[in-house]
């Protein structure tokens, strides 16, 4: 098992994040130095989230502890002007964000902040997630 992962910040600026998975220290950084695609990460003033592959499936990693992600979860996302909340029901995660002003440099959706928190509601149920977010051995 792997104590060290990177993960890309998908909060508007390219930052990367080396996770200690054991001790939760992390190490921020503008350069990437783990090659390939490691994982993605939220973070503001008060929660740290993030989600990797793994050999047996993605991973989510929140408050020092790992929940796999299956399609049997309830992730909900909702919104209330600049307000948003994700929510994992099943793991009691509960994440209140504020929406970005840099709206529209996303991928997924338009708003920068909601990237991941969209990206998992939308498509934890697919199994083309699935296949990108689990490890060839």
């Amino acid at each position: 098992m792997e104590k060290l992962i990177e993960l890309t910040n998908l909060g508007g600026k390219h930052e990367y994040c080396i996770l200690d998975k054991v001790s939760g220290e992390k190490s921020f950084s503008d350069t990437k130095k783990i090659t390939g695609f490691t994982g993605l990460y939220f973070k503001n003033d008060n929660h740290f989230f993030g989600v990797y592959p793994t050999v047996n499936g993605p991973i989510i990693y929140y408050e020092g502890k790992e929940y796999e992600v299956n399609p049997s979860l309830d992730i909900q996302l909702s919104k209330n002007g600049k307000f948003g909340k994700f929510e994992i029901i099943d793991y009691s995660i509960e994440i209140d964000y504020l929406e970005s002003d840099r709206i529209g440099w996303d991928v997924w959706s338009d708003e920068i902040d909601v990237d991941l928190f969209f990206m998992l509601e939308q498509r934890y149920k697919k199994q083309e997630f699935y296949d990108q977010y689990t490890l060839k051995g």
